[in-house]
């Protein structure tokens, strides 16, 4: 990076422009002509046709640089365009879309090979460019542009597929058991959303994650661009996937057309050499010119006479060469980038001053830094590597951004699968939430940076960073410098066994990994939190039952001290409250929880008992339901975004084992509809007005519902009747839907509540709740999805109110009236 510093002028440079082509008479014989529609083939003349959207000539030598005539002209297909209006019609009918939902053009402009830190060195044009359309901490805008550039974006990965398959299609590369993914060839992708695009019947694979298909089926005409031949080659997404590329415009033929060109030109028609690897620049040629255009100046021509003929939605996905560069001379490696700089400047600085362009968005990114060559042994390259060059541009008057949120985004972790979720939701926007009209296959550990805040919180594993790319060092376990990219945690493991930092739950902090000149570390033995007797005839409690009677009260006890511990040193951020101000109900729920649990293990073979829980407020609820059965994991949804929060989840991982416990962070109005796997009880206990509406059209028949006790089972979102808003409670609306059954309802113990919670700032020193209880009928899985309602497993016992103390009991409100 050094040479950065250095004056401009005592550098090596490359030639500011490409030389033009040497013209030939249009009679000569030896000429070769081909286009984007013929391969070479003998001519006199460029012999272009009118449907070609580039034509190319090379007489005499046919070498790249003095003879090679090319011209691009892009032109426009009516049967093209009429035939993406018909199929996005077909699609908006097929999904009930309002037609009238704005759709506006995407560039996608991807840099290979820089990393932020590169390109405030090697592109100092295009960020004077970027300065100027700066969106400020407040969300404002000085410009007509707005450019939001993300400081703590990471990779996912260490080369292109891997980062590329996260921002194109939101799949991950390798299983992740955590997660609901479809398994397909070269590719694990999430199954989840109520809007479903379809399946390819030659392929099997959906139509939800690629975002050409995607782009295909709402009416975008499609482009795809690499600036080499990639056909066979091993190193690109579009071959290394499930998906098959197709699109409406590519560059994928004339570049092939160079390499057989240079191929025949250099007498290595019939060797081994592969068109995906040729290389055209050398030191006596240092950049590769075609006819007086560098390969990634072609590209940008012809995106820009893409944007001029086509007035229908366009998506455009570029992959540029120019900064990847893995030269052994250092004098060498920046110079490509920095031409290209210049290239990348004008091209901007003229497309945002187009008319249409103020319906286009630009993505802006790299995916990762240089990982290749002989630079990766630097220490400050390995960093860099991890920190990615991402910037989105947008036009000031695009309505379907919260500029605050995107500014405070530009400072949060954030990766590939983010600039997936945000590019899907600007397909489809919604008005009214965070998600887009077609949700299906968008992970649920990803979030639309133009509407959803990214908690502070964010960990790199709950963004699928892998350990040895996170940048996130209090995550790390090893970031001393190695011999590659991605190796300092694999080096040092099987040498010293450093093991991560874990948290200490009885000392309430995290504790360092033993450093090699230490003892040997050993792994710690399992606490008796981590495995406990699963109760296998659990009985109904009776009037005088006591939470002891079902769980190890002093189990839950320390994890609830813990708690206390751990958010008594955040003494300005709020504490809610939580289920241990609920007696009757946590005693209910340690039942039905040991119950359900119990009878899934004599019955099944499933080996975990799944609760979904909204809302982890200070993690008791959490605590009380790894308490009740060591079969239980729970995940819990929610924005993680109060300074105690994480520590309290990584100290209950760390006391009941990590396994037990997984966490989906975000809002959970939009998080649990994209989650895609299923639940064996739920628990809903968020701010979100459709949790419990959310989880249970993801729940199979029996599945029992609970939610957080309130003050009154009417006039509020979570149980019956109309909220002061007027809107349909939530187990109002699932019980007129057939949704539930056999809801029972339970009076709580009254209660002192502590003045510091802020429930008791809110409304009274006093707790009197009631609670309800049902099972799902089923016939809600999926809403569009299922055929028929699944059957209820035969482990599950139905809700019988006569089963509890009657003295509990309270009445379930009848359905309102009509007009009432």
């Amino acid at each position: 990076s050094y040479f950065a510093d250095m004056p401009v002028n005592n550098r090596p440079r490359w030639p500011k422009a490409c030389p033009l082509a040497k013209k030939r008479l249009a009679s000569q014989s030896d000429c070769l002509c081909a286009s984007d529609k013929k391969d070479w083939h003998r001519c006199s003349s460029g012999d272009e046709t009118s449907q070609d959207n580039y034509s190319l000539r090379s007489c005499g030598q046919h070498d790249l640089d003095s003879s090679l005539e090319v011209k691009i002209h892009v032109k426009r297909e009516e049967e093209l365009a009429e035939s993406r209006r018909k199929l996005a019609a077909h699609t908006e009918n097929q999904l009930g879309l309002d037609s009238s939902h704005s759709q506006p053009n995407i560039l996608f402009i991807e840099v290979d090979s820089v990393s932020l830190a590169a390109s405030e060195r090697h592109f100092r044009k295009t960020w004077s460019l970027l300065k100027q359309y700066a969106i400020g901490g407040d969300g404002s805008c000085q410009s007509e542009w707005c450019a939001a550039a993300f400081n703590q974006t990471s990779v996912v990965g260490q080369s292109s597929i891997v980062n590329q398959l996260a921002a194109l299609s939101g799949c991950l590369t390798n299983a992740d058991k955590s997660e609901n993914l479809k398994k397909y060839p070269k590719g694990h992708c999430p199954i989840g959303g109520q809007s479903s695009l379809g399946i390819n019947n030659k392929t099997s694979v959906a139509y939800d994650h690629w975002l050409f298909d995607v782009a295909e089926r709402l009416g975008y005409i499609t482009f795809f661009g690499e600036e080499f031949c990639y056909e066979e080659s091993p190193y690109v997404v579009q071959n290394q996937s499930p998906f098959t590329l197709r699109v409406d415009l590519s560059l994928e033929r004339i570049h092939c057309q160079f390499a057989k060109n240079w191929l025949r030109a250099n007498g290595k028609t019939n060797s081994d050499t592969k068109t995906w690897a040729v290389e055209y620049d050398s030191d006596d040629v240092p950049e590769t010119c075609f006819d007086g255009m560098s390969r990634g100046e072609m590209s940008l021509e012809f995106i820009r006479q893409m944007w001029d003929v086509y007035s229908e939605p366009k998506f455009a996905f570029l992959n540029v060469l120019a900064a990847h560069d893995y030269s052994i001379d250092p004098a060498h490696t920046p110079l490509s980038a920095e031409n290209y700089d210049l290239s990348l400047y004008e091209f901007l600085s003229g497309f945002v001053t187009r008319q249409d362009a103020r319906e286009t968005l630009i993505v802006l990114r790299s995916d990762h830094g240089l990982q290749g060559g002989p630079w990766p042994i630097d220490y400050s390259v390995q960093i860099e590597h991890m920190r990615p060059w991402t910037t989105l541009l947008f036009p000031r008057s695009y309505k379907h951004v919260d500029k605050h949120v995107l500014a405070i985004n530009q400072e949060r972790l954030t990766t590939g699968f983010d600039i997936y979720n945000t590019l899907r939701f600007a397909m489809t926007p919604s008005d009214e939430s965070a998600s887009p009209l077609l949700d299906a296959g968008i992970p649920r550990w990803s979030f639309n940076l133009f509407k959803q805040e990214v908690p502070r919180s964010r960990t790199c594993f709950d963004a699928k960073i892998p350990l040895k790319f996170c940048p996130c060092v209090d995550e790390r376990g090893d970031v001393a410098p190695s011999f590659y990219v991605g190796q300092s945690e694999m080096i040092t493991a099987p040498i010293f066994a450093v093991p991560l930092p874990t948290y200490n739950w009885e000392r309430a902090r995290f504790e360092p990994a033993r450093l090699p000149g230490e003892t040997f570390y050993k792994k710690p033995e399992k606490n008796k939190y981590h495995s406990f007797a699963l109760q296998q005839d659990v009985k109904t409690p009776g009037c005088n039952a006591t939470l002891g009677s079902y769980i190890d009260e002093n189990m839950l006890s320390d994890s609830w001290q813990m708690i206390q511990n751990i958010t008594s040193l955040f003494p300005a951020s709020d504490v809610s409250g939580g289920i241990f101000l609920y007696e009757r109900q946590a005693l209910l729920l340690a039942y039905l929880v040991q119950r359900e649990s119990a009878s899934m293990a004599a019955a099944t073979s499933n080996k975990q008992f799944v609760i979904c829980e909204t809302g982890f407020g200070s993690g008791h609820g959490a605590a009380l339901f790894l308490s009740s059965s060591p079969n239980v994991q729970v995940i819990s949804f929610d924005k993680y975004d109060r300074p105690y929060q994480s520590a309290v989840f990584y100290a209950l991982r760390s006391l009941f084992g990590s396994s037990r416990l997984m966490r989906v962070v975000g809002d959970s109005c939009s998080t649990v509809k994209q989650f895609g796997k299923k639940c064996d009880f739920i628990h809903g206990s968020s701010l979100c007005r459709t949790d419990n509406i959310d989880l249970i059209y993801k729940s199979g028949a029996s599945v029992k519902l609970t939610s957080t006790a309130m003050a009154k089972l009417t006039g509020r979102s979570v149980y019956f009747h109309k909220d002061g808003f007027g809107k349909t409670a939530q187990w109002e609306e699932l019980r007129s839907r057939g949704c539930i059954k056999n809801s029972i309802c339970f009076k709580d113990v009254e209660k002192q509540i502590d003045g510091d919670l802020l429930f008791a700032r809110r409304g009274g020193k006093h707790a009197s709740h009631q609670f309800c209880f049902a099972e799902s009928t089923g016939v809600c899985v999926g809403r569009s999805r299922e055929n028929e309602a699944p059957r209820a497993p035969l482990w599950s016992a139905p809700l019988k109110a006569d089963e509890f103390c009657p003295d509990w009991i309270v009445p379930v409100p009848p359905p309102e009236r009509e007009g009432r």
